[in-house]
């Protein structure tokens, strides 16, 4: 069974990295899109937020004499088909079933980058590297020194490249805390506090410094047009408008009371959306213990709760909500997959099957199907494939990505390069 959800996984993974691939494609021509316009960010005008990887862009494209959205469209697809790659090299050994199944295949992870295509390879995607290649090497097995030694020199710049990592820092530190357990708590809070110095100091510098001018965004701007024929679009206008947290947290405060009763909507809406998309893994969390002695937890709600407190913060600054919980599932499903593949954890998937078994004869009842096999089958295509999450925090849920994303890539394909 472990090995057919397997080859369903890969062919899954596969059909993403398909679809993402084309609407890289497609969307690398349009100007006034976020996929493009947030690369375009960089250095010209001074250090800004999140101008890394569109300031080398600027540069290879001046050296080899190409357009800057030609070597923008490579890094989008390098950096994206390495995120599918990585993820399954990363869940590859653990044993599949039907929880983890619906746990991996929700709407809030794989598919909603490009389910939503104003999502697809943002910035967060270094964040998402980052967990990969760090649980890669701070395997159980692993001498905690590699732990220490990424969070101090790598960590730092995924900090540079996606500034709101900072909030994130919870679920490296509790991986590090895992290796180091067994020292005492002064030694466990001083390591912390040391190793996580350098991305502390430069998240600070990011948040402060990183803040463009009038000045600078005229040079970028210039620059950008001088060199490459290039308007600074969205994303560009939106750093020369952001400035301190406040600003953010009023944004989002103005965008929640910006008609009657819709604080009230927004918010229902978002935690059914977090209900519902977070519902397998929280079956799992529910269902497992840790098998190591921390911090005298026996059960991982608690734990998971703690370690998302901080992205709380991320939320209040931040109107993408659909963002939001996309990179808060990631976060928090890398680190339970981590926990798991290590032996950190144990979970009753006994107790799991009971559960699903009694709720999948109670509802049979009043269905057309006459197994629990085909009834578990047509849950998980409507759960699957049957809903996503907006990007913003106004907008409604989306309705049957599993049709909309062929639909509409074969509809613009056809109409951009085969009608006559």
């Amino acid at each position: 069974m472990h090995y057919k959800y397997l080859s369903y996984f890969k062919i899954y993974l596969i059909t993403v990295l398909f679809f993402a691939i084309i609407w890289l494609y497609l969307k690398h021509s349009v100007g006034n899109d976020s996929t493009i316009s947030e690369w375009i960010i960089n250095y010209q005008g001074g250090f800004v937020r999140r101008g890394l990887p569109g300031e080398l862009a600027f540069h290879l494209a001046s050296f080899f004499d190409i357009k800057l959205r030609t070597v923008i469209l490579f890094f989008q697809i390098g950096f994206y088909s390495l995120y599918i790659f990585l993820i399954y090299n990363f869940f590859k050994n653990i044993k599949f079933n039907e929880i983890i199944l619906f746990a991996v295949f929700t709407p809030i992870f794989i598919i909603y980058h490009v389910a939503e295509l104003e999502v697809l390879a943002r910035k967060e995607i270094f964040l998402f590297l980052g967990y990969l290649w760090f649980y890669n090497i701070s395997q159980r097995k692993n001498n905690y020194n590699y732990t220490l030694l990424w969070i101090v020199f790598v960590l730092p710049i995924v900090s540079v490249l996606y500034e709101p990592s900072i909030f994130y820092y919870s679920f490296f530190a509790a991986t590090l805390i895992l290796k180091i357990r067994n020292l005492n708590l002064i030694k466990i809070s001083l390591i912390v506090f040391l190793v996580f110095l350098p991305s502390l100091i430069v998240s600070w510098i990011t948040a402060t410094a990183g803040i463009i001018t009038s000045e600078g965004f005229d040079l970028m701007r210039n620059s950008l047009m001088n060199n490459f024929g290039e308007e600074c679009y969205r994303s560009c206008e939106v750093m020369s408008s952001l400035r301190e947290p406040s600003v953010h947290l009023q944004q989002t405060f103005d965008k929640l009371t910006e008609g009657k009763n819709t604080v009230f909507i927004y918010l229902f809406r978002y935690f059914m959306i977090l209900l519902v998309g977070f519902l397998p893994l929280l079956i799992l969390l529910k269902f497992s213990s840790l098998k190591i002695k921390f911090l005298n937890f026996k059960k991982l709600i608690w734990p998971f709760v703690i370690l998302n407190i901080t992205v709380i913060f991320h939320w209040l600054m931040f109107i993408d909500w659909g963002r939001a919980v996309n990179i808060t599932y990631v976060s928090s499903l890398l680190f339970f997959v981590y926990l798991l593949k290590n032996d950190y954890i144990s979970v009753n998937f006994k107790e799991i099957n009971k559960l699903v078994n009694k709720y999948l004869s109670k509802f049979i009842k009043f269905t057309f199907f006459k197994s629990k096999k085909f009834l578990l089958t047509f849950l998980f295509i409507i759960y699957a494939f049957g809903w996503s999450p907006p990007t913003l925090l106004s907008a409604d849920v989306n309705s049957f990505p599993g049709y909309r994303i062929p639909y509409k890539t074969s509809k613009i394909l056809y109409l951009n390069y085969f009608k006559d």
